[in-house]
Order: structure tokens, then C-alpha cells, then sequence
């Protein structure tokens, strides 16, 4: 393969998002709205819903998607609060404690067999895992306390933050993934994780494997979504975005 082609489903790959928020939480694109566009477009071949601290909505869409027999799967997850920032939980079946030390979340996760990945890493635009915090977890000689891979293409984040975390994957040698971390309808999908095979299983052990690829998907401008449903959806964050902001400020600062 040439080295700027992107893997396709001819070379056998598939596509996920894997990084996806509904209305559950704080997204404005309802659990069954989610899953009849990701069938209604079909080019994704695992999906993950990661509300804040918030796992049912990942089981709607698990159940949803195996009712109406289609062609893609749904991996459980959640996007956890922790004390040194947000962390995605996949592949899990039960609720991850929140607000915990970052240490003890992936524990919890790995646990229960779950893989934690570092979302929007050393992002200060919101709650995210500082550059320190990481280092600290990747050179942990604890045996369960360590990241299964990174994101290095979130959809929402600036493209120089993305390159930062590349870099970091890089050192040290992580799993990268692509999400959209979608708020709205028209974003899901325009981050991707490309992996060889087609099933969530397949999706896992690539992660394991290290042999994920992290790719932009489809482009999304503000009028693809709408300046209202942009205020509404800050409005029902609850100012969840300058709260992360500030957090990171004062846990930077600490460090």
C-alpha cells in the first residue's frame, strides 16, 4: 500500500466511529435518529455512543441495531469524567465509577474488559488528559494501568492538537484512533478509526494489535448543522464546554 493511500473496504478494511454523543446526555441527535442515519448512509461498520458518564444510551443503540438486523455493529462504551480528564471506555458492560484518579478508571475498565482510549489528548479547549498525566500512565509498571490506544484524529478538535497527539502515539508506540465526537446528527462519521475486517471484534483486536488507522470523514460546515441547533446544544451542555476549560487551566496549573 502507498504510503498516503488510505486503507478502503476493497483492501478489506472497515470503518468505525467510535466517538459519538446522543441526547442522552448532551448531544442533540437521539439514540434511534443515530442509528437510522448510520444504516441510512452505510459506510460505517462499527459504531460506538460514548455519552458523558452515561453508558443506556449505548445499549439502545445495541439493541436497536440488532432488532432491526443492521448492517453494522455497536460496541458499549461511555466518555468518563476523571480526575485528570475525560476518558473513552469500550468494549464494556457495565457503568465506569466517574471522578476518579485517572489510574483507578483504567483499572476499573480493563477490569471488566474493557480498553480505554485517551480522547481530544492535551487538548486545553476541553476536559482533556494533560500531556503529563499520559506520560505518567504510559510509564506505569503497573500491569492493568495503561492505554490502549489514543485519538489522534477527533473531528472536533484543531488540527494541530491532532498532530500533537500523532506525535504521541508515535513515542509511544499506542493504538491510534478517529472519532467524530459528534454533538449533531450531520458529524457523525467525519472522524473514522479504519481497521483490517468488518466486525466489532476484528475492530478490538486491531486496537490491540496497533494496527488501527485514524482518518478525517466526511466534512462538516456549520450550516450542515445550523447555528440554532449549535446555541441549543451549548445551552443544554450547561456551559459543560467553559467548565472544561477552567478545569484544565486550574489542573494545569497544579502540575
Amino acid at each position: 500500500m502507498h504510503p498516503q493511500e488510505a486503507p478502503s473496504k476493497e483492501m478489506g478494511y472497515g470503518a468505525a466511529d467510535i466517538h459519538i454523543h446522543s441526547s442522552v446526555h448532551d448531544g442533540m441527535a437521539s439514540v434511534p435518529e443515530i442509528i437510522e442515519a448510520v444504516a441510512r448512509k452505510g459506510d460505517l461498520d462499527v459504531i460506538a455512543i460514548t455519552d458523558h458518564n452515561e453508558i443506556s444510551g449505548s445499549y439502545q443503540a445495541r439493541e436497536l441495531a440488532a432488532k432491526r438486523d443492521y448492517p453494522f455493529e455497536v460496541v458499549i462504551g461511555m466518555e468518563v469524567n476523571t480526575m485528570e480528564g475525560h476518558l473513552l471506555a469500550l468494549f464494556i458492560e457495565r457503568p465506569v465509577p466517574i471522578d476518579q484518579p485517572l489510574a483507578t478508571t483504567i483499572a476499573a475498565i480493563h477490569a471488566q474488559g474493557g480498553l480505554c482510549i485517551a480522547p481530544h489528548p492535551m487538548n486545553w479547549l476541553t476536559d482533556s488528559i494533560s500531556r503529563q498525566s499520559l506520560e505518567k500512565i504510559v510509564n506505569s509498571s503497573e500491569p492493568d494501568i495503561y492505554l490502549d490506544g489514543i485519538e489522534t484524529v477527533n473531528a472536533t478538535t484543531l488540527e494541530f492538537i491532532n498532530r500533537r497527539a500523532k506525535r504521541f502515539s508515535l513515542k509511544y508506540n499506542l493504538a491510534e484512533t478517529g472519532g467524530s465526537d459528534a454533538h449533531f446528527l450531520a458529524a457523525v462519521g467525519s472522524g473514522l478509526t479504519l481497521f483490517p475486517g468488518r466486525s466489532a471484534q476484528e475492530l478490538r483486536r486491531s486496537l490491540l494489535e496497533r494496527t488501527t488507522q485514524a482518518r478525517n470523514g466526511t466534512r462538516v460546515r456549520v450550516k450542515d448543522i445550523g447555528l440554532i441547533q449549535i446555541i441549543r446544544q451549548q445551552r443544554k451542555s450547561r456551559g459543560y464546554f467553559i467548565r472544561g476549560m477552567l478545569k484544565n487551566f486550574t489542573r494545569w496549573l497544579s502540575q
